[in-house]
């Protein structure tokens, strides 16, 4: 789109110098012609950008908010281990949780986002799934 509009300035750039060394009226309305298309399109150009930045920005998770999660695993999770939370939501999550979608998540490490008061997702079980990573790797 940069380009065309280049383009268009270099047009109108041509022509109006062409009108001023008396080449005609026609040049000079071909000048303001070619400004104001090129104008119009980055105002189209930057529109549709906004747009495009606002709907992504919108994506949140689907459905109702998953429940805490009922487990024992709290104590033998790895405190520095990272989940993820998303603002104004009571719960951390793992990376892989499928309520998750698309919504913008906050990297924290579990430790911080218990002390910040968020508790774990009963979906995707943080707890259990990190205190089994050292298990797995064995």
């Amino acid at each position: 789109m940069l380009l065309v509009v280049l383009l268009l300035v270099l047009v109108a750039a041509a022509t109006l110098v062409a009108a001023v060394f008396g080449a005609g009226a026609g040049f000079a309305w071909t000048s303001v012609l070619a400004s104001v298309l090129g104008a119009a399109l980055l105002v189209v150009d930057r529109l549709r950008t906004r747009r495009s930045r606002t709907r992504t920005t919108r994506v949140r998770p689907q459905g109702e908010e998953p429940g805490e999660e009922r487990s024992n695993a709290a104590e033998a999770a790895d405190p520095d281990a990272e989940v993820v939370v998303i603002d104004e939501r009571p719960r951390y999550h793992v990376r892989t949780c499928d309520w998750l979608g698309e919504a913008d998540a906050l990297p924290l490490t579990l430790v911080d986002a218990r002390g910040l008061g968020f508790t774990p997702c009963a979906r995707c079980a943080p707890n259990a799934t990190i205190a089994a990573e050292p298990r797995r790797s064995r």
